[in-house]
């Protein structure tokens, strides 16, 4: 029993130790197509520096609550629309809009069931 327990630890530290990053080739998990090469392990080439700079740059253009969230770093980030109206003008706009309430192709909202008809057909 206890060569079995033996067994079954030393198995599995072999396995384990084959699987960690530190190693450039890891096992496939099927057995038949043997090893994988990840370039990504053979060393740790950015410096602390580097990546702390990388972080306050994402900071200050917005992209780092996007990369936080599982988005890749490219991700198109949307630009905030640029307002080209004064809130004098939308409000202008409103009070029209209460007065002659037809759209600009000739349809107005009756409420209810009746929803949106043809101005021209009103009565």
């Amino acid at each position: 029993m206890k060569a079995r327990t033996a067994l079954v630890v030393v198995a599995s530290l072999a396995a384990a130790t084959s699987s960690f990053a530190s190693s450039v080739y890891h096992a496939s998990p099927v057995q038949e197509e043997g090893v994988a090469f990840v370039p990504d392990h053979l060393g740790n080439t950015v410096s602390r520096e580097t990546v702390q700079n990388t972080v306050l740059a994402a900071q200050k253009d917005g992209s780092l609550q996007w990369i936080s969230r599982g988005y890749p770093a490219t991700y198109p980030l949307v630009k905030a629309p640029s307002l080209t109206k004064t809130r004098d003008q939308v409000l202008q706009e409103l009070e029209a809009a209460k007065r002659s309430p037809v759209t600009a192709d000739g349809m107005r909202d009756m409420g209810g069931e009746a929803g949106w008809v043809n101005a021209t057909q009103l009565p």
